[in-house]
């Protein structure tokens, strides 16, 4: 157990070094509000209604999924940690990124973590939000159709990998990855494992909510 805690905080560590690494090569601060309201999300409240669309060239807002849990990866593309979450270590690397060490894909962390869920469960929607693409642009529906390709996220799966309708590279958006978030059923947001400083732990407190989110009625608990 001690060895798993080690193990975890050496992680986070890695997971904020690398942000600020990031940072000093020029990530892109580019402000663009993008109209989208209550952005970035917080704790306890609704969820932004995001216009998205998906590697299949569908259109739709994320609230299709209410009354579902849904987890909610921002993701730019260059970067190490959202590679290794994608499984660059098992199925190679996306474009010329090398993943980062020592951190493993996100199915076998939600296998483990979760009270014996699995992703492919039909109450549960894995959404991969990519906000930058390889050169720090917007991303394109190729890209997202290559990077499902690459890792086999597979729409029948409920695992959609996304493109803002809308160009939202600001701060903020830079500021949620690496990392995760996950909505209840009722659509607001009860769990942030995102960015630098994540107010929830991933592996300690976000993925062994899942069970117990996944258990809520519709419009539930907040």
């Amino acid at each position: 157990m001690k060895n798993t805690k080690s193990k975890i905080l050496i992680l986070g560590v890695l997971v904020a070094a690398l942000v600020g690494i990031l940072m000093s090569k020029g990530f892109s601060q580019k402000e663009n509000t993008s109209n989208i309201a209550n952005w970035p999300p917080q704790i306890g409240q609704e969820y932004p209604d995001l216009e998205l669309i998906d590697q299949d060239g569908n259109q739709w807002n994320l609230s299709r999924f209410k009354g579902q849990v849904i987890l909610v990866e921002p993701i730019g593309m260059n970067c190490p940690a959202c590679q290794s979450f994608a499984g660059a270590h098992k199925k190679g690397p996306y474009g010329n990124i090398t993943p980062q060490k020592g951190l493993g894909d996100f199915e076998g962390y939600f296998n483990s973590y979760a009270g014996g869920l699995s992703l492919h469960d039909e109450g549960i929607v894995l959404v991969e939000l990519l906000l930058y693409d390889l050169t720090m642009g917007h991303p394109t529906v190729a890209d997202a159709k290559g990077w499902a390709k690459h890792f086999d996220m597979k729409s029948k799966n409920n695992h959609f990998v996304v493109i803002p309708a809308k160009d939202m590279r600001n701060r903020a958006s830079y500021d949620l990855i690496p990392g995760y978030q996950l909505i209840g059923k009722n659509f607001k947001l009860r769990s942030d494992s995102t960015g630098h400083y994540p107010k929830d732990d991933l592996w300690r407190k976000l993925l062994p909510m899942v069970p117990k989110v996944l258990m809520e009625k519709k419009g539930g608990s907040a």
